[in-house]
């Protein structure tokens, strides 16, 4: 009793010490009453949202080759401009516009004029100089001449020859000829037409083989290599093979891209240059689910992909889209199956919990399409 009369005595001395107590006994009580409140708050809450429901199918992947597609257009495989090297009037044409011609064929023959009577003069003149050569050494060995006169002598007897080297290149020249085998595609000249030296005569294009030229992305030009068979869509023309020839290893500075050329047979020349192409070339294999691309997605960052369900919980995949039909595309990433949200995917997110059901018991191995 003599012990808790003084704890009372001590603590009427230190009233403060039982404000603090009952301040905290409060406190602590108040607590309690708002953590309970904030659990039936959330437990409250949680029973307010409902669990979406979706629509899914699975989609089963199949092997197929991982390609590049690149649009490009036809092209010769060579192609020149045939042009007058002397002058004068156009005295016969001997090949039609967009008729075959064979290399060396004649296309149009330009008028010699005085060429011939120039060539007949310096050859008799190079007679007299080899006569004035002759005398000059044998005078220089007599002593008669010196080493000077024996020069001009050699020198005029070479412009002599030199003179009727130039005469017959001239006279050749006349006879206008093709480069190569081709179509003569234009002849810009008709009979009694005068032209100048570096005039133009005619255009003439190499197609066998015919050429497809197109850009390739600095992502994909790692996986080609010169030799690499191609499948070629010609516009109205239907499909065609070739091999890839040419590489750039310079990207182009405005585009990036890097350009290729894919050749294919015309030896019929059926084909022509400046037809629009689409070309696919084959690389590795890759496994590869069909769907709509109605059924692609976006995430938070921008990602393009797909969303699908696994343990009832929402999951977005990033994909990557191999090629594209006019019933669908190939997407890669998704692994041999996925069952993937094909209604309600735009009202869901990574992560949020579902309940899916199934359109059907049917195994859907390529989204209604095949290869």
């Amino acid at each position: 009793m003599k012990g808790l009369a003084e704890g009372r005595h001590w603590l009427a001395k230190r009233p403060y010490i039982i404000a603090i107590t009952i301040t905290l006994v409060l406190t602590l009580w108040m607590a309690s009453g708002l953590m309970q409140a904030e659990e039936i708050l959330v437990a409250k809450q949680k029973k307010a949202i409902p669990i979406a429901k979706v629509k899914v199918e699975t989609f089963f992947a199949v092997n197929i080759n991982d390609v590049v597609e690149v649009y490009g257009r036809t092209e010769p495989d060579r192609i020149t401009t045939v042009k007058a090297e002397v002058s004068g009037k156009i005295t016969r044409v001997l090949a039609k516009r967009g008729s075959m011609v064979k290399k060396g064929q004649v296309i149009a023959r330009i008028a010699i004029n005085d060429l011939q009577q120039k060539l007949q003069k310096n050859e008799a003149l190079l007679k007299l100089r080899e006569i004035e050569y002759v005398g000059a050494q044998t005078l220089n060995k007599d002593g008669y001449q010196g080493k000077v006169q024996v020069s001009r002598a050699f020198a005029d007897l070479q412009a002599v020859k030199a003179e009727i080297t130039r005469l017959n290149i001239a006279i050749e020249n006349t006879v206008i000829r093709s480069p190569f085998s081709g179509v003569l595609n234009t002849r810009y000249v008709e009979e009694g037409d005068y032209v100048d030296r570096g005039d133009s005569i005619a255009m003439v294009a190499d197609l066998d083989p015919l050429v497809v030229r197109a850009f390739v992305t600095e992502n994909n030009i790692s996986q080609l290599k010169v030799g690499q068979q191609a499948d070629i869509r010609l516009l109205n023309h239907g499909h065609r093979s070739g091999l890839i020839r040419y590489i750039a290893s310079v990207a182009d500075d405005a585009t990036n891209t890097f350009k290729i050329e894919v050749e294919i047979n015309n030896k019929d020349y059926k084909l022509l240059a400046g037809l629009s192409s689409e070309i696919s070339i084959a690389l590795e294999e890759v496994n590869v689910i069909k769907m709509s691309p109605a059924l692609l997605a976006l995430d938070e960052k921008g990602n393009i992909g797909v969303k699908s369900v696994l343990d009832n919980k929402v999951q977005f995949t990033p994909i990557n889209i191999i090629k594209s039909e006019s019933d669908g595309i190939w997407l890669s990433g998704l692994g041999q199956q996925a069952d993937i949200i094909v209604l309600g995917q735009g009202f869901v997110r990574a992560g949020d919990m579902v309940d899916p059901f199934f359109a059907s018991n049917e195994l859907t191995s390529t989204a209604s399409g095949t290869q």
